[in-house]
């Protein structure tokens, strides 16, 4: 009688055992994954995430729309002129936007992996409307081209809404 009670106690003993290292397995796993999924300072190469770039785009890239949205309307055929003059604006916001964000300086850029080459791609889309206006804005204009698609598709996927590039920037005014 006495070893089947003493069975008994071993095996209740080992049950307690076995629940408690399997909670204790699934607590590790909840923790690592709250962690994880909590962890704002992790990078994704693909997409500006890591404070303080990423609102500083927010912030700039809702500026630059605000501010070319705010631009009456060209009449259509308007004369050279006032189409460079167009072109000298935008591209004027432009360069406002990437000095807003590297404003957060280069430590927090570095952090933040695509935001040198998203930067880089902002110049060179207002670089090709400059070269497009000192050419006398003749033509059609077309955004840079990059892995065979424009730059614009690009820049606008690193997961900022308000960061798709707007309409009035990938055309001639």
């Amino acid at each position: 009688m006495r070893r089947a009670g003493a069975g008994r106690l071993l095996l209740v003993a080992r049950r307690r055992t076995v629940i408690v290292l399997v909670g204790v397995a699934l607590a590790t796993v909840g923790v690592y994954v709250a962690a994880f999924s909590l962890d704002t300072t992790r990078d994704r190469p693909d997409t500006l995430d890591v404070e303080p770039v990423k609102g500083a785009a927010s912030a700039a890239c809702a500026r630059l729309r605000a501010d070319l949205d705010a631009l009456p309307p060209l009449a259509p055929g308007a004369p050279t002129p006032q189409r460079l003059d167009r072109l000298a604006v935008q591209d004027a916001a432009v360069r406002t936007l990437v000095g807003d964000v590297r404003a957060v300086g280069e430590p927090a850029l570095r952090r933040d992996v695509p935001a040198e080459q998203w930067l880089a791609d902002w110049m060179s889309l207002a670089d090709a409307r400059r070269a497009y206006a000192d050419g006398g804005a003749a033509g059609p204009f077309h955004p840079p081209v990059a892995d065979g698609r424009p730059l614009t598709d690009r820049m606008g996927r690193v997961g900022v809404p308000t960061c798709v590039v707007p309409l009035s920037l990938t055309i001639a005014p």
